[in-house]
């Protein structure tokens, strides 16, 4: 598949995802306000739930990876094609970056670390099969900002961003000096899994549409 088709079709995940929860944001608004269970639960739940009530083309396909929502879909773009979606909810406190497992992204990780350059190929396949379908995997990272006060707790923003498919490493990530990645919360010294942060900022100034930015103001 063409570079240009690739982002094409991520661009068009990403309308169809952030409109959800444009959709759901009041509901979401309450949920984070009321509810008592651990924030990363209601993230999860709240995005499970605005992109079931938007409804999507799907496929009876199972797919599996270690993400919170997996679905396959059609997208009309405006030729129909299959797409394996992989959305997983974060909720933080901090709206520069978004923590991820290398099981959550097609790309190579290139970047420095400690003064060396490392590059850790991710764990996602660019296409996955099923039933003779070979859908391009679309990987978007929605991340509950929010902030407490007093034991209330409020959502300030969801942020929408979607890693680009490995497919597209020449334009995001060639080598360590270009890179749309910051070193992640993990501890080589502990035997801890290698993790990266997405960077908002340098994802946004390659592309602008990867990273949607949607206001919680409790009217």
């Amino acid at each position: 598949m063409e570079p240009d088709r690739v982002e094409y079709l991520e661009q068009t995940v990403v309308a169809m995802v952030t409109q959800a929860l444009i959709d759901y944001r009041d509901e979401a608004i309450t949920i984070f306000c009321e509810e008592t269970d651990h924030p990363q639960d209601i993230a999860e739940d709240i995005l499970r739930e605005a992109i079931d009530t938007m409804g999507l083309s799907e496929m009876h396909e199972r797919l599996y990876g270690k993400v919170d929502l997996k679905k396959a879909i059609y997208v009309f773009a405006p030729e129909v094609e299959p797409v394996a979606l992989m959305l997983d909810a974060k909720a933080e406190k901090d709206d520069r970056t978004a923590t991820i497992q290398m099981s959550q992204t097609s790309m190579t990780v290139n970047q420095e670390r400690s003064g060396s350059s490392v590059s850790v190929e991710g764990g996602l396949d660019s296409f996955i099969t099923r039933s003779d379908r070979r859908m391009l995997v679309v990987t978007v990272i929605a991340k509950f900002v929010y902030h407490e006060n007093n034991g209330n707790r409020a959502l300030e923003r969801i942020m929408v961003a979607c890693i680009p498919n490995g497919l597209l490493q020449d334009r995001y990530n060639p080598n360590t000096e270009d890179t749309i990645w910051k070193a992640g919360r993990n501890a080589p010294t502990l035997g801890e899994d290698f993790r990266v942060r997405l960077d908002y900022r340098a994802l946004k100034a390659k592309a602008a549409w990867r990273v949607c930015d949607i206001e919680c103001v409790p009217q």
